[in-house]
C-alpha cells in the first residue's frame, strides 16, 4: 500500500512538472522579467547606435548572448542599448543603425515574446538587422535553423528593406565564438 502512494506520488509529481513546464515555456512567463535595459557607451566617438533586445529564456542563455553581443558591437565602436524584449528602450528600434533580436528556441521556434516584437518591430531603411537563436544542441541545428529562417522570413521580411537577415543559432556550450562570428556577420 505504502508502495502504491509513493509511486502515485511520484507520477503526479512529473506529471505536475510537466504541466508546469509546458505552460512556463508556450506562455513565455520568462520574457516578463525581461524588463530592463542596460546602454554600453563606445569609447570615442560611436560609430552608430545599435539596439540589441533579447528574451531571457529558462536558462538565461537569450541574455547571456545578447550581452555578449552587445559587448562585441561596442567593441567595435557601436553605442549599444542591451534591452528586454518587454522594457520600454525596446520600443524604437527605428533609431538605431543596427539592430539585434533574439532569444531561446523552444521546439525550433524563437519564443513567443521575441517571435511577436519581430513581427511589430520597425527598422528604419539601411539599418542592418540581425537574429539569434539560443540552444543548448546541435543535434536538431539544420532543421532548427529552417524553421527559424522561415519564421524571421515571414515575420521581418515586411517591415524591411532587405533581401537577407543574417541568423545564427547559438549554442549555449559555444557562446563566445558564436556571438563574435554573429556580429562579423551582421556588420558585413
Amino acid at each position: 500500500m505504502n508502495l502504491l502512494l509513493i509511486i502515485g506520488v511520484g507520477i503526479g509529481l512529473v506529471i505536475a512538472v510537466s504541466i508546469a513546464s509546458f505552460v512556463v515555456i508556450n506562455f513565455d512567463l520568462v520574457s516578463y522579467t525581461a524588463t530592463g535595459s542596460e546602454t554600453y557607451s563606445s569609447a570615442g566617438t560611436p560609430v552608430g547606435r545599435a539596439l540589441v533586445v533579447y528574451s531571457p529564456g529558462l536558462s538565461g542563455a537569450g541574455k547571456e548572448s545578447a550581452a555578449k553581443i552587445a559587448k562585441a558591437l561596442n567593441g567595435r565602436g557601436y553605442a549599444v542599448d542591451l534591452a528586454g524584449v518587454r522594457s520600454p528602450a525596446s520600443a524604437n528600434a527605428a533609431s538605431y543603425d543596427v539592430v539585434v533580436i533574439g532569444g531561446p528556441l523552444y521546439w525550433g521556434k524563437m519564443c513567443p515574446s521575441v517571435a511577436e516584437y519581430m513581427k511589430n518591430v520597425a527598422v528604419r531603411d539601411g539599418a542592418r538587422l540581425g537574429v539569434f537563436g539560443t540552444t543548448g544542441t546541435d543535434k536538431y541545428m539544420e532543421a532548427d535553423f529552417a524553421t527559424l529562417s522561415e519564421q524571421v522570413t515571414s515575420s521581418l521580411s515586411s517591415s524591411s528593406n532587405r533581401l537577407t537577415i543574417p541568423i545564427k543559432l547559438i549554442l549555449t556550450d559555444k557562446v563566445d565564438a558564436n556571438c563574435a562570428e554573429f556580429v562579423s556577420t551582421v556588420l558585413e
